[in-house]
C-alpha cells in the first residue's frame, strides 16, 4: 500500500478510462498525499496534500504502464530524476491509480541507512502484500524468514503466484539505495515478468554513474519552473493570488524542487500565512533547518571509508586534482568509482569534473564530524599535498586561507603571487584577502612592512581609513631594518590620500629615525615638505621641519629639481626656471615617487605647458594602474581632467573626471582632497553652463580639518565662479576672500592656480564697492611677474570688464595677442569674440567683421555653450549692419570639413595621445581610430601628427 492512501480516489489530474472490469470511481480533483521530506518512513506523521503540476509526460508513461498490466500485459518503467524533483510522489501516484483501478500493489521505499539490512526490499514488499489481504503461496509465514532464508529464485515464484491472483504492480523508490540482495531479487524479477501479469516501477536518482535498468518505459522527472511552482502555491492557497515575487523567491530557494516546496507551503499554511514576499526570510530559514537535518542524517549513513572521501573533497574545494583527493583521504576499502558514485547519489557531492562538494553547508557539515584538531591536520595535509604536487599559484593561495600557519617561507611568497594576480584583473578584495593571511604567517619585520603596504593598497577602496592606518604603521613602527623604498613608498600613497597633516607628521617621525637625515635632498623629506606646505594655513601650522632647498642651477638631482619647481611655482616666480626643473623631474630617468611627479605636472599646468603635463600625468596614471596605486591614478586622472580644462576638451575632461572616480569611489576620497573632486567637477559644469549642477558640487560644506588644504581653496573658488555666475556677487566676494586667506596663509600666489584676486575684484566691481580696480591692477602685475602669457592673457580677459571703456578695450587687445598661439584655445576664441563686439559698440564695423571671421566658421557643437551664444550674438549685430558687413572666414580655415568625431579624434591626437588612448577615451576599437585618422589627415591636408598638432594649435580655429 501507498503511503498515507484513502479512500478510493485517482491521483492523477485527468481522470483515466480504465477497462470496465476495473470499477472505480475518479475524482475530479485529484491530490497526492506525500509525506514530510525526510519522514517517508513514518507513516503516522502529518502529510501534506500536493497536486501533481508539469508531470503530464511522466503520467503517460506511468498510465500507459498500469493500462497494459489490467489488460494482462507486463512491464516495467522506470523513473528518473534529480534529487528533490518528485520522483517519489510520481511512484505514490502510481500505487494509489493501480490500487484504484483493482490491481494488487505492493510497495517498499529505500534509504541509505537501511542499504545494509539484507533483502529489506523484499521483507517490505511482502508485509506489504501481508497488509492487502493477500494469499502468499505456502500460506502465513514469517516476512523476515521469508525474505532472508529462501532462495531468490523461490522468492520470485512467491510473487509470480501472488501475480496469478491478479495483475500485480511492484513499486520499489529509490532503488539505488537497495542492498545487494535485493538488487539480485529485482534482476531476476526482469526475467520473471512474463510469467503474470506483473508491472515493475522503479525511481532512480540521476546520476552519471547510475544508469536506468535496460528495458521497459522511463519516465524522466524534471524540477518544477516558476510558472509549474505558481501553481502548487495557488492549488494550496485557494483564492489567494501568488505574490510573484514570494514565487520567485521560493523558486530560487529551493530550485524548483517539490520535496522542499509541498513541505515550506505547508508549513505556512498551518501557520495561517498567506504567500507573500515579507514572509520569504522566514522560508528560507525553514529550507536552512531543512537542508541541516537531511545533511546530518545523510552523513550519518556513510561508511567510514566513504565520509573519509567526502571530508577529504570538502577540504580540498576542487582545488586539487581528483587522484590528489583520494590520496589525501587515504586508503578506501572498497573502490573508490563506488564511494564517490554514492556522495553524488546523496547529493553530497557535485556530478562531474572537477570533483566539487555539494555547497559551503555540505562541507561544513562533512568536517564538522571533525574535531577542531583533525580539521587542522586535515587542512595542513592538503595543503603539503598541493605544494608538492606543485599546484598553480592561485589554487595553493586559496587552500593557504583555510589552514592555520604552515610556517614556511613558501607559503607567504605564493600567497603574495596570486595576490599581485588578483590584483592585476581588478580583484583588490581577493588580493585583501591573500595578502592578510599570508601576514598571520611568521615573517620578518622588513617583510611584514611590505606585505602591509600591499595589503592598504589593496584595501584603498573598499575601507579607506585602513589602509591610512596600515600605512601610518608601516612608517611608524619601523627600524633600521626596513628599507628606505618601502618607507618612501608608504609616505607616497599616505600623500596621495590627501590628508596632509596626518603625512606630515609621521613623515616627520620616519625622517627622524633614519640615519643621515637631510631634510632638503632626500625623496622623503621633499614629500614631508609638500605635506607641510599644504597645511601650513591650519589652525596649528606644523613645525617647519623641512625646509626649502635653495635654487641650485646646473643641479641634476630630481628630488631637488621638483622641489624647487613646485616653490618658484607657488610664489609665482621665475616661470621658466619652473618648467626647466618640472621637465627634469617628469623624466623617465628621474624615477621620483608618484605624488613628486603629480606635483612636476602642476608646475607645467601653472606655465601652460599643457600638452606635456597631460603627457606626463598619463604617464603616472598608467604606472599606478600597474602598481595598484589608486588614489594615485585617482589624483593623476583628476589633474589631467583640469588640463583638458585649460585646453577647452570638456569631453575629454569630463571622461577624466569619470575615471577618476571609478578607479577609486568618491565614498574612499580623504575629506582633505574629496574638495578638489568637487571643485574640477563644478568647473568642468561651469564649462558647459550647467549651473545648476555646478552649484550642487560646491554646495557642500568643507569638513572639519579640511577646510585649510590646496583643495579646499580651489573649491572655493569655484565656488566664487558658481555664485558669479549666479548673479550673487556678494556670496562671490566671501568665497574668493575666503580662498585668498588660505592661499595667503600657504605662501601661493601663483595668478593660473588660485587667481582670488581676480575673482575677488570681478565680485567688487559687479557689487559696486570699493577697491575693484586696485585688486584688480594687483591681480594683473602678479600676472605680469609670473610672465606666462596664458595667465596674463587670461587676468587681462577677466578683468577687461572691471575697467571702463577705453581701458578695457586695452586689455581685450591685450588678451587676444597674449593668448594666440597658447593652450588656452577657449580663452583666445572668448578674447576675440569680446573685442569684436567692443569695436562694434565703437562702430568699426570693418575691425569687428574681421575679428569675427576668424572664429565664424568652427561648428558650433564644438564650442561651449555660452561662446558659442555669444558669437551668434555678436554676429547677428554685425549682420544687422548690412549685408557687406557679415563676418568673413578665415581663409584655409578647415574646421568644417571634420565631423564632430573627427574633431574629437583630431584634437586628441594633436594633444600627443596615442591611439589606443584614444580608443578608450572615445570607446571606439583602434581599427577605427586608425581609419578615422586616415581621413582627417586626407581632409587637413597633412602628413602625420606633427602637422596635426600645427594645424590644431589653440590659435587656429581649427582646434
Amino acid at each position: 500500500m501507498v503511503p498515507g492512501s484513502g479512500p478510493a480516489g485517482s491521483a492523477w489530474p485527468v481522470a483515466l478510462a480504465l477497462p470496465a472490469a476495473a470499477e472505480f470511481a475518479p475524482v475530479a480533483a485529484p491530490v497526492l498525499t506525500v509525506p514530510w521530506l525526510g519522514e517517508r518512513d513514518d507513516r503516522s506523521r502529518r502529510t501534506a496534500e500536493v497536486r501533481l503540476v508539469e508531470r503530464d509526460d511522466e503520467i503517460a508513461v506511468l498510465r500507459r504502464g498500469i493500462r497494459g498490466v489490467l489488460a494482462g500485459r507486463s512491464g516495467q518503467v522506470t523513473v528518473v530524476g534529480p534529487r528533490g524533483a518528485g520522483r517519489s510522489a510520481l511512484l505514490a501516484a502510481a500505487v494509489r491509480e493501480a490500487r484504484v483501478a483493482g490491481v494488487i500493489t505492493a510497495f517498499a521505499s529505500c534509504s541509505p541507512g537501511e542499504s545494509a539490512v539484507h533483502r529489506g526490499v523484499i521483507h517490505r514488499l511482502f508485509a506489504d502484500i501481508a497488509d492487502a489481504d493477500c494469499r502468499l503461496d505456502g500460506g502465513p509465514r514469517s516476512c523476515g524468514r521469508a525474505s532472508a532464508e529462501r532462495s531468490i529464485p523461490t522468492l520470485c515464484g512467491d510473487f509470480v503466484g501472488v501475480a496469478s491472483q491478479g495483475p500485480l504492480l511492484i513499486a520499489v523508490d529509490d532503488v539505488q539505495w537497495a542492498d545487494p540482495g535485493s538488487k539480485a531479487w529485482l534482476a531476476a524479477m526482469e526475467h520473471r515478468l512474463q510469467q503474470a501479469p506483473m508491472l515493475l516501477v522503479r525511481s532512480v536518482l540521476a546520476t552519471g554513474g547510475q544508469a536506468a535498468p535496460p528495458g521497459g518505459d522511463t519516465a524522466e522527472a524534471r524540477l518544477l519552473t516558476e510558472d509549474g511552482l505558481r501553481q502548487l502555491v495557488a492549488a494550496r492557497f485557494p483564492g489567494v493570488d501568488p505574490d510573484p515575487r514570494f514565487t520567485a523567491g521560493l523558486h530560487e530557494a529551493t530550485g524548483g524542487r517539490p520535496a522542499l516546496v509541498a513541505p515550506v507551503l505547508e508549513r505556512l499554511a498551518a501557520a495561517g500565512q498567506d504567500p507573500v514576499a515579507a514572509h520569504l526570510p522566514a522560508v528560507t530559514a525553514h529550507l536552512a533547518d531543512v537542508r541541516a537535518a537531511e545533511l546530518a542524517v545523510s552523513i550519518a549513513a556513510l561508511p567510514p571509508d566513504v565520509l573519509k572521501l567526502l571530508r577529504a573533497i570538502a577540504i580540498c574545494r576542487g582545488r586539487l586534482d581528483f587522484d590528489l583527493v583520494t590520496t589525501l583521504a587515504g586508503p578506501l576499502a572498497g573502490r573508490v568509482g563506488d564511494a564517490l558514485r554514492q556522495l553524488v547519489g546523496f547529493g553530497l557531492v557535485r556530478e562531474g569534473a572537477p570533483t566539487l562538494i555539494a555547497d559551503d553547508a555540505t562541507a561544513d557539515a562533512a568536517l564538522g564530524t571533525l574535531s577542531a584538531a583533525g580539521r587542522g591536520d586535515l587542512a595542513n595535509r592538503c595543503v603539503e599535498l598541493a605544494y608538492r604536487a606543485a599546484v598553480p599559484d592561485e589554487k595553493l593561495a586559496e587552500l593557504l586561507t583555510s589552514v592555520r600557519p604552515v610556517g614556511a617561507s613558501w607559503a607567504v611568497a605564493t600567497l603574495r603571487r596570486a595576490a599581485e594576480r588578483r590584483r592585476s584583473l581588478g580583484d583588490d578584495r581577493g588580493a585583501a584577502r591573500l595578502l592578510g593571511r599570508a601576514l598571520r604567517e611568521p615573517v620578518s619585520p622588513a617583510e611584514r612592512r611590505k606585505l602591509m603596504l600591499g595589503l592598504a593598497l589593496a584595501e584603498v577602496a573598499e575601507a579607506p581609513d585602513l589602509s591610512d592606518q596600515r600605512l601610518q604603521r608601516v612608517l611608524l613602527d619601523t627600524g633600521p631594518e626596513v628599507s628606505g623604498a618601502v618607507l618612501l613608498e608608504a609616505a607616497d600613497h599616505l600623500l596621495a590620500r590627501g590628508d596632509t597633516r596626518t603625512a606630515h607628521r609621521v613623515i616627520a617621525v620616519a625622517c627622524r629615525r633614519r640615519s643621515g637625515f637631510d631634510g632638503g635632498t632626500s625623496a622623503l623629506a621633499a614629500l614631508g615638505r609638500l605635506a607641510q606646505e599644504d597645511c601650513a594655513a591650519g589652525p596649528v601650522g606644523p613645525a617647519p621641519l623641512f625646509d626649502a632647498p635653495p635654487p641650485a642651477p646646473g643641479d641634476s638631482d630630481p628630488v631637488r629639481a621638483v622641489t624647487t619647481a613646485v616653490e618658484l611655482a607657488r610664489r609665482g616666480r621665475r616661470p621658466g626656471r619652473a618648467r626647466e626643473l618640472a621637465r627634469r623631474a617628469l623624466e623617465p630617468r628621474a624615477n621620483l615617487p608618484h605624488t613628486l611627479r603629480l606635483q612636476a605636472a602642476w608646475v607645467l599646468l601653472c606655465t601652460d605647458d599643457v600638452s606635456e603635463a597631460v603627457l606626463g600625468l598619463t604617464d603616472v596614471h598608467q604606472d599606478a594602474v600597474r602598481t595598484g596605486a589608486r588614489a594615485v591614478a585617482a589624483g593623476a586622472l583628476l589633474l589631467r581632467a583640469r588640463c583638458e580644462l585649460r585646453r577647452g576638451h570638456l569631453g575629454q575632461a569630463e571622461a577624466d573626471l569619470e575615471a577618476a572616480v571609478a578607479r577609486l569611489p568618491e565614498r574612499a576620497w580623504h575629506p582633505r582632497s574629496r574638495p578638489g573632486l568637487l571643485a574640477v567637477r563644478a568647473e568642468a559644469a561651469l564649462a558647459a553652463m550647467r549651473l545648476d549642477e555646478a552649484e550642487r558640487a560646491v554646495a557642500p560644506a568643507l569638513p572639519a580639518g579640511a577646510d585649510d588644504g590646496a583643495a579646499a581653496g580651489y573649491l572655493l573658488l569655484q565656488r566664487g565662479r558658481v555664485h558669479l555666475a549666479k548673479g550673487d556677487a556678494h556670496a562671490a566676494l566671501e568665497a574668493f576672500r575666503a580662498a585668498g586667506r588660505g592661499t595667503t596663509g600657504r605662501r601661493e600666489g601663483n595668478p593660473v592656480d588660485f587667481p582670488w584676486r581676480t575673482g575677488a575684484a570681478l565680485a567688487l566691481a559687479r557689487a559696486e564697492g570699493d577697491g575693484a580696480v586696485e585688486l584688480a591692477r594687483e591681480a594683473l602685475a602678479r600676472a605680469e611677474t609670473w610672465a606666462v602669457p596664458g595667465a596674463h592673457g587670461l587676468a587681462s580677459l577677466r578683468l577687461a570688464d572691471v575697467f571702463g571703456d577705453a581701458e578695457r578695450r586695452a586689455h581685450l587687445e591685450r588678451a587676444v595677442l597674449l593668448l594666440e598661439g597658447t593652450a588656452r584655445r577657449v580663452d583666445f576664441l572668448t578674447a576675440v569674440t569680446e573685442l569684436a563686439a567692443a569695436r562694434l559698440d565703437d562702430g568699426d564695423v570693418t575691425d569687428a567683421a574681421a575679428l569675427l571671421g576668424r572664429v565664424a566658421t568652427l561648428r558650433p557643437q564644438l564650442l561651449p555653450a555660452g561662446l558659442a551664444e555669444k558669437i551668434r550674438d555678436v554676429s547677428g549685430r554685425l549682420a544687422r549692419r548690412g549685408p557687406d558687413a557679415a563676418a568673413r572666414p578665415a581663409p584655409g580655415d578647415p574646421a568644417g570639413a571634420l565631423s564632430e568625431q573627427e574633431a574629437r579624434i583630431a584634437a586628441l591626437a594633436a594633444a600627443g595621445r596615442t591611439n589606443p588612448e584614444i580608443a578608450r577615451a572615445l570607446q571606439l576599437s583602434n581599427r577605427l581610430v586608425e581609419l578615422r585618422l586616415t581621413r582627417i589627415y586626407r581632409k587637413l591636408t597633412v602628413t602625420g601628427r606633427g602637422q596635426l598638432a600645427e594645424l590644431m594649435s589653440p590659435g587656429s580655429a581649427a582646434s
